[in-house]
């Protein structure tokens, strides 16, 4: 991605992404992060200041690049 920030906190003008399990919820166990509904996959999107049509923009080529 080129706009929105992979970061391991939240509290930013940014957009910003983060990996719940590896970040937010990592003091939790696999069990734990389970029962909250937290899988290995998701992803938090926090959207911050930047124009929506390049935020658009920047998820649909990671999305691309991804083989969504």
């Amino acid at each position: 991605m080129q706009v929105i920030a992979r970061a391991v906190s939240l509290g930013d003008v940014r957009s910003l992404l983060t990996h719940a399990a590896s970040t937010t919820h990592a003091s939790l166990t696999v069990e734990q992060r389970a029962q909250a509904g937290i899988g290995e996959g998701l992803l938090r999107l926090s959207v911050g200041v930047e124009d929506v049509e390049d935020l658009y923009a920047d998820l649909e080529r990671a999305l691309a690049v991804a083989g969504w």
